[in-house]
């Protein structure tokens, strides 16, 4: 008597997180809200689409950049996530960041590299851009180590 119990039980059980499942990838449009985040599972050419997308990148506990998208549709098979409404933000000590814009990008998920593409607007302080555009211009070009020392 008491396995019968467990039998019907454990096929409820399972009815329920079948229902579940069948619900989540068939009734709801196969998305799924975490806060402001929205993610979609895609049937053909992009895995995953992600609304609110954004990668923080840090070395030893400092942020290096910020990537932040309107919509990213990662394609695991291309190794690629497409972005739309991108922002890029460059923390800097001391001073605010500098912060680059675009209509759309790309962001290669092995090796880290962006590409942006369309209307790319980058903001910031421009006297230490322009500090570092000095330095390097008051540098000679054709010294190396080896000629300075003759």
């Amino acid at each position: 008597m008491i396995n019968a119990v467990r039998i019907i039980l454990l096929i409820i059980a399972l009815g329920v997180v079948g229902l579940a499942g069948f619900y989540f990838y068939q009734v709801e449009d196969n998305k799924v809200e975490m806060g402001n985040v929205k993610v979609k599972i895609m049937d053909e050419g992009v895995d995953v689409e992600i609304e609110n997308f954004k990668v923080t990148h840090e070395v030893e506990g400092k942020k290096e950049w910020i990537l932040k998208a309107g919509l990213a549709q990662v394609s695991n098979h291309e190794d690629v996530t497409r972005l739309k409404d991108v922002e890029m933000i460059l923390p800097k000590e001391n001073t605010h960041p500098y912060v680059i814009t675009a209509e759309s990008g790309t962001y290669q998920n092995t090796s880290k590299d962006i590409d942006l593409a369309g209307h790319v607007k980058m903001t910031g302080d421009s006297k230490s851009l322009a500090g570092r555009f000095h330095a390097k211009k008051e540098e000679p070009a054709n010294s190396s180590p080896s000629k300075q020392k003759k």
